[in-house]
């Protein structure tokens, strides 16, 4: 991968993605519950598309797994 095929994603793109509030995206990351891999750069916290598509993947999963 190349740094040209990485596209990132903030915390109110993710939330939009994700039909989540921005607080409630900032409360799962502060108390450590499950969310996609994420970056920190300075004071913002990225999140790149490939891992949150293969993230979302799993999620699926193991819901699946759980039905």
């Amino acid at each position: 991968m190349s740094f040209n095929d990485t596209h990132l994603l903030t915390v109110a793109e993710l939330a939009d993605v994700l039909h989540m509030d921005v607080g409630t995206i900032r409360n799962r990351l502060s108390r450590g519950d499950a969310m996609p891999p994420s970056i920190k750069i300075g004071r913002r916290r990225l999140f790149p598309v490939s891992e949150l598509s293969k993230w979302l993947t799993a999620q699926l999963t193991s819901n699946e797994q759980e039905v």
